[in-house]
């Protein structure tokens, strides 16, 4: 891997989670709804890159690779925290980075005419994955319970915790492969279709900031089944399908080389200043 596309980054207070995000299956369900929402150029600019890796096949590299000791540096770039009733902006990011800035410079990288094919390629895997933990309620989570990870659950008869029961446990309890999952979800109203693709990543991670009373309206004793799981399974699967659609709604603009906006180019310079 590149240092061009390692670059240091700067986020907010960290907390280190120690469960991974989504769980495979949950990014491989983003991928394959963002494969199939891909346009031509962005199909084409993506094979160039991967060749016959589609981008559910590139969803959890970026997970696979924290197995390696020299690659714990990419952690934190998987999650942000931000204080309840606070914006990204609040307080100064720290210096290790986060899933917030990390995916406006892989972004850059994509778009960077100059970048060379093995950066691009590992800049493809990371936006893809995160993407997906940006969708995850508990990845814009608190650094005071590490996003969920320190609060013990009881998922049926298994002793856990929060953050696992997000990235996985919700998911896996539908018995579904990621290709049944992603049919079943793979489709939008156009009503839908027009107000998700919208905003930014800053929108996007709000909108998880915002879902996280409902993550946390747990049972007194925190033994979570049935009911939780009927609760939270409708904001659970539109974080999947938002998430899909945005991922290619990205690709697609990148590909084809849509210019980016005022806004877009001010929100980037604001995140370099913010240290």
């Amino acid at each position: 891997m590149k240092k061009i596309i390692l670059l240091s980054s700067l986020v907010v207070l960290s907390y280190s989670p120690s469960a991974f995000s989504w769980g495979k299956t949950g990014h491989r369900i983003v991928g394959e709804i963002a494969q199939r929402n891909l346009d031509s150029k962005a199909l084409k600019g993506i094979k160039e890159l991967a060749g016959d890796d589609d981008l559910s096949r590139l969803s959890n590299w970026p997970d696979e690779i924290r197995s390696d000791p020299k690659m714990g540096y990419t952690t934190p770039w998987h999650y942000v925290s931000i204080p309840t009733g606070k914006t990204y902006f609040d307080q100064k990011r720290n210096k290790d980075g986060d899933v917030i800035e990390a995916l406006y410079r892989f972004e850059d990288i994509l778009r960077d005419p100059k970048a060379k094919k093995e950066e691009k390629l590992d800049a493809l895997r990371f936006l893809v994955h995160m993407t997906g933990d940006l969708h995850q309620p508990l990845h814009v989570g608190l650094a005071e319970d590490r996003g969920g990870n320190s609060i013990r659950v009881k998922w049926f008869k298994s002793e856990t915790n929060l953050h696992t029961v997000w990235d996985e446990e919700l998911i896996d309890f539908e018995k579904l492969s990621f290709t049944e999952y992603a049919n079943y979800l793979n489709h939008f109203s156009k009503d839908d279709k027009k107000e998700w693709e919208k905003g930014s990543f800053m929108d996007w991670a709000k909108e998880s900031q915002d879902l996280r009373p409902k993550v946390y309206d747990l049972p007194e004793g925190g033994s979570l089944s049935y009911e939780y799981n009927y609760k939270v399974k409708p904001v659970i699967e539109q974080r999947l399908k938002q998430g899909g659609l945005r991922l290619a709604y990205v690709l697609n603009k990148i590909f084809g080389n849509e210019k980016l906006t005022k806004e877009e180019m001010e929100t980037r310079k604001k995140i370099k200043e913010n240290i």
